[in-house]
């Protein structure tokens, strides 16, 4: 059930983002034809699409990436291990990562609470407030951490090759 609920979680992540990337599209074509066609680009485009949409695109699927094991993997000295060592190297790295994004989750999390309490805005050609943009760094690393611990769990009693690093290469 925690299972289901995680990867529900890491989907909802996901598509929130997806909206996001779809806003960033709209928005952007919208402020093209307003600038060629009528001269009145859209005030601040490029602050709300760096401070809003941008976040959201990076930092939301990131649960989801790491639950598919998609994330960046170098498997150099990890396919010359024996099964016990890599099985083992494994939840090193999980338990390492899943620390590492927790102390990430909670760092962001305290940074936005801190830009909410001042209110904290972006001055360019318009006002754009900051803070609630900052609440969705702790989010998505906060679910990245769930996701790494539910790995680092699984990397004890499931097979190894639902965790092992893909390669493309035919080994001769």
């Amino acid at each position: 059930m925690i299972e289901r609920l995680l990867y529900r979680m890491s989907r909802l992540l996901m598509l929130v983002a997806s909206v996001g990337l779809i806003l960033m599209m709209v928005q952007t074509v919208v402020d093209v034809i307003a600038d060629n066609f009528f001269g009145k680009p859209i005030a601040g485009n490029l602050e709300i699409i760096s401070v809003y949409h941008m976040v959201l695109v990076v930092f939301l699927p990131i649960a989801m990436v790491e639950w598919k094991h998609e994330n960046i993997q170098v498997d150099l000295f990890y396919l010359m291990m024996p099964p016990w060592a890599q099985r083992a190297s494994l939840a090193l790295g999980y338990l390492i990562c899943a620390i590492f994004f927790a102390i990430l989750a909670r760092q962001t999390w305290i940074d936005a609470v801190a830009s909410w309490r001042k209110n904290e805005l972006m001055m360019a050609a318009v006002y754009v407030l900051v803070w609630p943009a900052k609440f969705i760094l702790p989010v998505g690393f906060g679910a990245i951490t769930l996701v790494c611990l539910r790995h680092f769990l699984r990397s004890f009693t499931a097979p190894l090759s639902t965790f092992a690093p893909e390669t493309t290469e035919t080994h001769v």
